[in-house]
């Protein structure tokens, strides 16, 4: 009886033993690749791909009192804006919303480049 415990506990210890990756691949996956850094170019192109202008307007054709908003380098923004009817975007690389809510909550609209009439209580930006 005492023999037959010690064979499936051997058989046991050795499945696990197989079923264990080996060291040498966790090794591989958490050495650091030095050979692909950025260089300053790749980080230039990467910064200007991310920037946006965000111009808020309160008339309906991109006219009257206006607001400036812009991002670089990616990352998000969210703000809140009150009596304000258009909204003019430039740039690329980054998503531009308006939101009914003054949270970045509520009904959206995703707007491109251009101008466009809109009713909205914030915009977020996300690059």
């Amino acid at each position: 009886m005492q023999f037959t415990k010690n064979i499936v506990a051997l058989a046991a210890i050795f499945s696990l033993a197989i079923a264990a990756p080996a060291t040498t691949a966790v090794e591989q996956d958490l050495s650091l690749d030095l050979a692909q850094q950025d260089t300053p170019l790749d980080l230039e192109a990467r910064a200007i791909a991310g920037t946006v202008s965000v111009n808020t307007y309160s008339g309906d054709s991109c006219n009257g009192d206006n607001e400036n908003v812009v991002l670089t380098n990616g990352g998000y923004r969210c703000f809140a804006v009150s009596n304000k009817r258009s909204i003019g975007v430039s740039g690329s690389g980054c998503r531009v919303t308006t939101w009914s809510g003054n949270n970045c909550r509520g009904s959206s609209f995703v707007a491109g480049s251009g101008c466009f009439s809109v009713l909205y209580g914030s915009v977020s930006i996300q690059c």
